[in-house]
């Protein structure tokens, strides 16, 4: 579980609500239907509380 924490932290995406690019503030590991896995969370700009998901593997 120690190794996702890592991962999170060092995981970034793109803003569709402010269009910026940044790491992810309180990210989930979330393993989607097709076994994918995703971390999702929310923008890390000041004033923003856009969402952000990226596929990690």
């Amino acid at each position: 579980m120690q190794g996702c924490l890592i991962l999170m932290a060092e995981v970034g995406g793109l803003c569709l609500k402010c269009k910026t690019y940044g790491p992810i503030k309180d990210g989930k590991m979330i393993v989607m239907s097709n076994g994918r896995t995703r971390c999702a969370g929310f923008c890390s700009q000041d004033g923003c509380d856009g969402k952000i998901s990226k596929i990690v593997s």
